[in-house]
């Protein structure tokens, strides 16, 4: 049901006049920097005057056509419509353009408003209506007479339902957002439920669209729920999920029973997922490689002393014999002599 609000704005018609920011620009333009301006020329301040009111006017004059302009407008098109208006008033103010540059910018700067509402119209008639589901708000303002009218569509208040698949020990995230949910006016809050044998359990509440649960485990396998709220609290939207955890798959370590099993197939292990991989353990490949060196050297330094002690002792037995020689070839002189 609609409810109307006074008007925004008192004056003429127009899309753009219901904006109240936007008016005030156009006064400081079109009473202030234009009588300073174009004091000595009073038909060109004239004339640019009567061009910046039939422009503006003549936005909201235009045939009424389902899919590109319905005489409405919503608050955040308004927004930005009027936003767009006041940047190429104030660029022409801030360049303090003379004469004909400054009538050249003008007309330039009008014709661009014009184009800019014609595309940002059609997006309004798109928006409309758009929920495929539930109940979608909408507040929209009169470019004739700038009152304001809320309007509502209702459809199916259930929107389905999605199948969620998440690991052990993983993070559950459930997303509770429908396309149609940010175009429908005012401020949702979002509730998640845990639906067990039909009853619902209350997890959280919060103007978040997600909720996440940290490190799934096989019991938080089930039904959930989460509705959205309008601003006056009454479920607008609702939305099941069906949620499995499977075992993790990944990161997992699996080790063969040692000796004769009674069971088939290897005995699993399983590992966490978030546990850390372990490290190679490189001490003993350590411990026996310094063993093995010290032992090579120590057989070499045994090899080479005794070969060296077995080199000194046959130079002592060939210096006896020769010493055994001399002594026979001077016992055999003397024998001679006698």
């Amino acid at each position: 049901m609609a409810v109307k609000d006074p008007p925004i704005v008192t004056e003429s018609q127009g899309c753009l006049k219901c904006s109240q920011d936007a008016m005030a620009v156009k006064r400081e333009f079109r009473d202030h920097f234009l009588q300073r301006k174009l004091r000595g020329d009073p038909q060109l301040r004239t004339k640019l005057q009567e061009l910046l009111d039939n422009a503006i006017e003549d936005l909201s004059h235009r045939p009424i056509e389902k899919k590109k302009y319905m005489a409405v407008i919503d608050e955040s098109t308004l927004a930005r419509l009027a936003a767009y208006f006041k940047r190429s008033i104030y660029r022409i103010m801030e360049n303090d353009f003379e004469d004909g540059q400054l009538f050249n910018e003008v007309m330039w700067s009008l014709q661009k408003l014009k184009v800019t509402f014609e595309q940002m119209m059609p997006k309004i008639t798109k928006v409309y209506c758009s929920n495929e589901c539930g109940r979608m708000f909408y507040v929209l303002i009169n470019c004739f007479s700038c009152w304001t009218n809320s309007h509502s569509c209702t459809k199916n208040i259930k929107c389905g339902e999605r199948r969620v698949q998440v690991e052990m020990d993983e993070d559950l995230i459930l997303d509770c957002a429908l396309t149609w949910h940010k175009a429908s006016h005012g401020v949702k809050r979002y509730n998640f439920f845990r639906v067990v044998n039909g009853e619902q359990k209350m997890m959280a509440s919060s103007t978040d669209s997600f909720l996440i649960k940290k490190e799934a485990n096989i019991n938080d396998t089930g039904r959930y729920r989460c509705e959205m709220l309008d601003p006056k609290g009454h479920p607008a939207s609702q939305l099941d999920f069906q949620v499995v955890v499977l075992p993790s798959v990944r990161k997992t370590t699996w080790f063969t029973r040692p000796g004769t099993a009674t069971m088939e197939g290897p005995l699993v292990l399983g590992v966490s997922s978030r546990a850390p991989l372990p490290k190679e353990d490189w001490t003993a490949w350590i411990v026996i490689g310094c063993t093995g060196g010290l032992l090579v050297v120590i057989v070499v330094a045994f090899v080479c002393y005794y070969r060296w002690k077995r080199e000194d002792g046959d130079d002592d037995k060939d210096e006896e014999e020769e010493e055994d020689d001399e002594s026979e070839s001077e016992s055999e002189s003397e024998s001679s002599e006698k």
